[in-house]
């Protein structure tokens, strides 16, 4: 028997998705449907456009900074290897702005190759702002007002056309922005608490400048250009697109190189590099493999998990051979030895509560060592925990015993989420594009992520037993 449900609003939909009914969309909604797809096209048209045009604009500007992206061989060098893509993919995924090769690239290839001059960074001589006399400024906080001052000055800013490629505060994607709405699709996920915790600690941080900055001095800096969405907006940027160089150990923003993605298999790095026969530096990145023509080439920011990239990013990858989940144990308070354990890992200046990391099919080694010493009834407790060999300290019932504890934890963990047990219907929800927007879809493909991990070691440990 087919149900006809005529919805008003999402959690409606949601609620008959879980309930099992069948959605049929009404004749008006599919109008409505067509007439926004029509706006969005036009939408879509005109910021091709204007981001084709922009690009332009920036790479005319990058030339006239010495910047060698030249499409041609010239003055005995060879042309450079990539063009900018505002519309690249990742094994058919849309990624955004990229760099893709304009040509075979080798292995070993220079690909960025950019001046210090143009690198944004708390140390460069345009950025004359007394910030040294300001307790506890860290470079995060100096960056964001170098980038507000910068931003606001406009074309007085020496990287004014560079400001214009970066998104606005309306454009800004970033997690610890996310309404609460959006982040109802994360409920469950470990990730609600860090945005919690992001959103106050940029706030109170914000504040704290204000009131021993910005408010001492009105002049230098008003309030209608320092406040807290310029302040959000700074801190989104660097989240999303700062490097952190380790030759010269600063936190930085490179024009050009942030347009390179994220590649959890890449080991190229972006890094200062000297100047062959010279005492200057330059940023510079060289290809980890050959590229053939068109491929998109790719950076690493780091062996990161998907609550990193999407926290600090705004993104996910469904296949990140990185990516965790935790689980949090404690010590027994009703163990007999409880005081006495207690009193142990005081001593080896671990807590008695602790948060593990969870991957595919495994586990830290530590999880292990924390759960046998609180199973251990024996004596041992006196010994330290590098002793603890769990092939040979405990038998087989104990450690059937630890792998059923970590399987009932798991299990806990994936009672706590709002949609199907079944991947795939969660993964429907995404196909949707009604009635989710890009930032839902991205929380429902980390949720499906999560319970995968989870229901791994769950697979796995059952296996086992």
């Amino acid at each position: 028997m087919i149900k006809f449900l005529f919805v008003t609003n999402r959690f409606q939909i949601l609620k008959n998705l879980n309930n099992g009914s069948d959605l049929l969309i009404s004749k008006s909604v599919i109008k409505a449907k067509n007439n926004r797809e029509n706006g969005k096209i036009f939408l879509m048209n005109k910021n091709k456009i204007d981001e084709k045009k922009s690009s332009e604009k920036f790479l005319s500007w990058l030339l006239s900074n010495n910047v060698y992206i030249y499409n041609k061989s010239t003055w005995g060098r060879p042309p450079h290897p990539c063009i900018v893509s505002n519309e690249t993919t990742d094994e058919g995924i849309p990624s955004g702005k990229g760099l893709l090769a304009f040509k075979n690239i080798q292995q070993g290839e220079k690909i960025i190759e950019i001046p210090m001059d143009l690198v944004l960074s708390k140390e460069h001589p345009m950025n004359k702002m007394a910030l040294n006399e300001i307790d506890q400024m860290n470079e995060y906080d100096s960056m964001a007002i170098f980038l507000i001052q910068q931003r606001a000055v406009g074309d007085k800013s020496f990287w004014k056309t560079y400001f214009e490629t970066l998104p606005s505060e309306k454009d800004l994607d970033i997690f610890f922005r996310w309404s609460i709405f959006d982040s109802f699709f994360l409920k469950g996920s470990k990730i609600n608490f860090s945005l919690l915790y992001l959103r106050e600690k940029i706030r109170s941080q914000f504040f704290r400048i204000n009131n021993i900055v910005f408010e001492k001095n009105p002049i230098l800096y008003p309030k209608t250009v320092f406040n807290i969405e310029s302040w959000e907006w700074a801190l989104s940027l660097l989240f999303s697109r700062s490097i952190f160089l380790s030759k010269s150990q600063e936190l930085t923003m490179v024009p050009y190189a942030d347009f390179l993605n994220h590649n959890p298999f890449s080991t190229s790095y972006i890094d200062a590099k000297e100047i062959p026969f010279s005492d200057f530096l330059e940023i510079a990145m060289y290809s980890d493999k050959p590229y053939n023509k068109f491929d998109q080439v790719f950076t690493t920011y780091g062996p990161k998990t998907n609550l990193e990239l999407l926290l600090l990013y705004g993104f996910i990858l469904e296949r990140n051979p990185f990516d965790s989940t935790e689980i949090r144990v404690s010590l027994s308070r009703k163990d007999a030895l409880y005081e006495k354990k207690k009193y142990f890992l005081t001593s080896c200046e671990r807590p008695e509560s602790i948060t593990f990391p969870l991957f595919f099919y495994q586990y830290p080694k530590e999880l292990y060592e924390f759960l046998r010493l609180c199973l251990d009834v024996s004596n041992k407790v006196e010994v330290d925990l590098s002793y603890y060999e769990f092939k040979e300290s405990l038998d087989i019932e104990a450690e059937g015993i630890i792998k059923m504890l970590i399987t009932m934890v798991c299990i806990k963990n994936l009672k706590k989420f709002n949609f199907y047990e079944n991947e795939k219907k969660n993964l429907k929800l995404v196909d949707n594009e009604i009635f989710f927007s890009k930032t839902q879809k991205i929380a429902i493909k980390h949720v499906v992520c999560e319970k995968r991990i989870l229901n791994k070691i769950i697979e796995a440990n059952k296996r086992i037993n």
